[in-house]
């Protein structure tokens, strides 16, 4: 149904891999194709300049008609190539025999499929930006912003909200980096002929496949490849990695929005994460596009793993899989970004809860730091015996832990009432969290620079 992709999806990734914006992707390697081979001298000029003219008027083909064909043929390029010949020769007849001259079906789809995949990583790569500048100001203004930590899902030492965005931050800098070298590496054309070696077109065959590729913007191979699908399957399992990594920022974040807890919520608007049957609600609509985009991307990946066992010189029906995998692990990812860069830039974030939340737990959460002390001081046994009674007491009568640690017979008298408030303070937790903050921040500034060096083209102007 479109309207479940249109749900799931961004208007503009979506326009990327409609089948007119495919098959002109194709009509880009046909034209490049015809215009190289012609400066070689294996076309005639006029050939060249036919077929091109027949590639830049798309409209002048059916699309529906050509994609109902490729269900019949096994590939969209039977039926595209057929048609293109069709046009070519209503133009000029003896040109027909020129087009896809000495090129395959892979050929034609593969290096469409590379010039695809270029054009949605540069929307991909744009909300990365985006999205690690908006964590990075949240790192900024939230640096000592004190909240609880929780691991296994139960109260752990105090961190800062600021350290926990920078969490999210460096995990989205590791991922964008691996992203957009698996792009690069994909940025190749596919060219081979029928078996791979180009052997119809003897020693001419690489000079053709580079300079149909310095016409695309793509690089050319040693090699065609065809039958060895790794780059395909490494860009899928980044897009999927990237889909995790937001995840678990959704998974964060509506966890925090939980009633129960209260610490940041999803930003506000008509519409935007209602129910049905309760007024009173406030769904955590985009953390639900983010975990879903994350459950769903790594099978999607998987295939593309599977498809690296492809028999011989060209896998049995299993390439054209790579086109509508890729589309939807772009359109899943894409929209999961865009997701996420409207919440992390209008996130609200409740400092006055996180205090709270932190006071109902009386101080039990410094009982390692307090635990390390008296341990030091009294031995770790006694330690660790003393601590765990008055956690529990605290949690029990609503005191907290460091006064109790004070009146207790073992203690008193032994260890400072100042060494005890140290070891119970939540600002000795947030300069820890705020020495890594600042790491974490600065490795953006550099990371930031690099990744927009490498990711935008010289036409790009993106701040």
């Amino acid at each position: 149904m479109l309207s479940i992709r249109a749900m799931f999806s961004t208007d503009a990734m979506r326009a990327l891999w409609t089948d007119a914006s495919v098959y002109a992707a194709m009509l880009r390697f046909e034209a490049a194709l015809a215009h190289t081979q012609a400066g070689l001298g294996m076309i005639p000029p006029a050939a060249a300049e036919s077929i091109q003219a027949v590639c830049a008027r798309p409209q002048a083909f059916d699309w529906a008609a050509i994609s109902a064909e490729a269900r019949k043929a096994g590939t969209a390029a039977i039926p595209f190539i057929k048609a293109l010949k069709q046009e070519v020769a209503r133009l000029a007849p003896a040109h027909a025999a020129c087009v896809h001259y000495g090129s395959t079906s892979q050929d034609v789809c593969e290096t469409a499929l590379a010039l695809q995949t270029r054009a949605a990583l540069r929307l991909v790569h744009a909300q990365l930006l985006d999205l690690g500048d908006a964590l990075a100001a949240l790192a900024a203004a939230h640096r000592r912003t004190p909240m609880l930590a929780r691991t296994l899902m139960q109260p752990a030492a105090p961190v800062s909200f600021g350290w926990k965005a920078a969490g999210w931050l460096d995990a989205l800098a590791r991922c964008a980096a691996a992203l957009r070298d698996a792009g690069e590496a994909s940025r190749v054309i596919q060219f081979g002929g029928s078996n791979g070696a180009c052997s119809a077109l003897g020693p001419q065959g690489q000079d053709l496949a580079a300079g149909v590729a310095a016409m695309l913007g793509l690089r050319a191979t040693a090699i065609a490849w065809q039958s060895a699908r790794d780059r395909l399957a490494r860009l899928g399992n980044e897009l999927a990695l990237c889909c995790a990594m937001l995840g678990k920022i959704g998974r964060d974040i509506s966890l925090l929005m939980q009633s129960e807890v209260g610490e940041a919520f999803e930003p506000e608007g008509a519409g935007r994460g209602g129910s049905s049957a309760m007024p009173h609600k406030r769904n955590p609509m985009a953390s639900m596009h983010m975990i879903d985009a994350a459950l769903r991307a790594p099978p999607l990946a998987l295939a593309l793993v599977s498809d690296m066992n492809a028999e011989q010189e060209r896998g049995l029906g299993s390439w054209p899989n790579a086109l509508p995998l890729l589309a939807d692990l772009f359109m899943l990812l894409d929209n999961s970004l865009s997701m996420a860069v409207e919440t992390l830039r209008g996130l609200r974030v409740s400092p006055a809860a996180m205090r709270a939340n932190l006071a109902r737990q009386h101080g039990v959460i410094h009982s390692e730091s307090l635990g390390m002390l008296l341990g030091r001081e009294l031995g770790a046994d006694t330690g660790r015996r003393i601590v765990d009674a008055l956690c529990r007491q605290a949690l029990e009568t609503g005191v907290d832990l460091d006064e109790l640690v004070l009146r207790h017979p073992e203690v008193n008298g032994r260890i400072s009432a100042a060494r005890i408030a140290q070891a119970c303070s939540v600002e000795r937790c947030l300069d820890a969290a705020d020495t890594q903050c600042a790491a974490v921040l600065a490795q953006w500034s550099v990371r930031r620079a690099d990744l927009r060096a490498h990711t935008l083209g010289a036409d790009d102007s993106l701040p």
